[in-house]
């Protein structure tokens, strides 16, 4: 119900949002800016954080006798961060799944958007797999994780989350809201 009534009430501040940046835009009409952004977006994908926690995991698995008793700490803390940023990524991806096939949101690069965003609920085609954007849950558990471990450099990370966040809508796959359902999803996952 909640979601049904965000849905109407920010529909039109989604289509203005992903008017202006999509259509006669800084961001799409530079070649070098659009190729940043196709580029980027990419880092989202939930099979990078995969394969970046099960590696870091491994090798601390590996090595573990080969660290001395000095370094025992940073050891642990590594191991149990990639443990962490694994199993928080799982949860994670599970919810925006979910949430992604009851919800039932055309994505804006599928559709003629005039004045309105379709829904069909419960819908398995990726077409209808607009919100959350995974990619954007995906890229903020690794902020919320990393900005556990290291907090000097928090901001970066949000920063850096944000423009990856920022590149689903410059592609067209994504509205706004549907970056700020991925941003809600991840704390939660974060926080399971």
């Amino acid at each position: 119900v909640i979601l049904i009534l965000n849905f109407a009430l920010s529909n039109k501040i989604d289509l203005i949002i992903y008017d202006k940046i999509t259509k006669n835009s800084f961001f799409t009409n530079n070649f070098y800016f659009k190729e940043f952004f196709i580029n980027i977006t990419e880092i989202g994908d939930s099979l990078w954080v995969f394969l970046f926690s099960a590696i870091i995991y491994f090798f601390c698995y590996i090595f573990k006798n080969k660290i001395s008793k000095n370094k025992k700490g940073i050891y642990d803390k590594i191991k149990i961060g990639s443990l962490f940023l694994f199993i928080a990524t799982l949860i994670t991806g599970f919810l925006t799944q979910i949430i992604k096939h009851i919800v039932g949101r055309l994505r804006p690069n599928h559709s003629q958007i005039e004045n309105n965003v379709e829904f069909d609920f419960f819908n398995l085609d990726s077409a209808f797999h607009s919100f959350p954007s995974g990619h954007t849950s995906t890229i903020f558990i690794v902020v919320f994780v990393f900005s556990i471990f290291t907090p000097k450099i928090k901001y970066f990370y949000f920063f850096f989350g944000s423009l990856v966040a920022l590149s689903r809508v410059i592609v067209g796959a994504h509205f706004f809201t549907d970056i700020i359902g991925g941003v809600i999803i991840a704390f939660v996952g974060f926080k399971i």
